[in-house]
C-alpha cells in the first residue's frame, strides 16, 4: 500500500492548525485550572519582555542585604533563598518570636517582592524535641 505524500502547503497548514489548537487548549486548561486573568497575563508578558527585570536571586540578595542593614537583625544568622521570580524563603535561627516577626516585616518591605515564606526557626522552641530536650541533648 502506497502512502500519499503531503504537499508543503498542507504540512504548513496542518502545523498551523495543530499550533492553534494546542495554544487554545493550553489557555483553556490554564483558565480552568489556574487563575489566569488578563492583568496577570499582561504582567507576565511585560516581565518576560523586560530585560532589566529583577531576578529571583537578586530579590534574595536584596532581602539578605536588608537583614544585614537592620541593627536588630544584623547579628543573627538569617538570609533569604530564591524560590521563584518574586518569592523568597527566609531561613536561619533567631532567639525569639519578635525577632522572627521583625525579619518577616523587613523582608516584606523590599520593593517588588511579592511573597516571603517564613522558614525562620526560633531557638528554644524549634530545636526542642521529645520531652523538652534539645537536639544536642538527644544525640548524646
Amino acid at each position: 500500500m502506497k502512502r500519499e505524500r503531503l504537499t508543503q502547503a498542507e504540512i504548513i497548514g496542518w502545523s498551523v492548525v495543530g499550533f492553534g489548537a494546542g495554544l487554545f487548549g493550553g489557555l483553556l486548561a490554564a483558565g480552568w485550572l489556574g487563575r489566569v486573568t488578563r492583568g496577570r497575563l499582561r504582567d507576565e508578558v511585560r516581565a518576560f519582555g523586560d530585560r532589566h527585570s529583577t531576578t529571583a536571586v537578586a530579590f534574595a540578595a536584596a532581602v539578605t542585604a536588608a537583614f544585614r542593614a537592620d541593627p536588630a537583625l544584623a547579628s543573627h544568622d538569617i538570609s533569604a533563598v530564591a524560590v521563584s521570580h518574586r518569592t523568597v524563603e527566609l531561613v536561619g535561627w533567631v532567639p525569639d518570636r519578635p525577632t522572627r516577626a521583625r525579619a518577616v516585616r523587613v523582608a516584606n518591605g523590599v520593593p517588588g517582592l511579592e511573597a516571603a515564606i517564613d522558614g525562620i526557626l526560633v531557638h528554644g522552641e524549634d530545636d526542642l524535641g521529645a520531652h523538652g530536650m534539645t537536639l544536642a541533648d538527644q544525640s548524646a
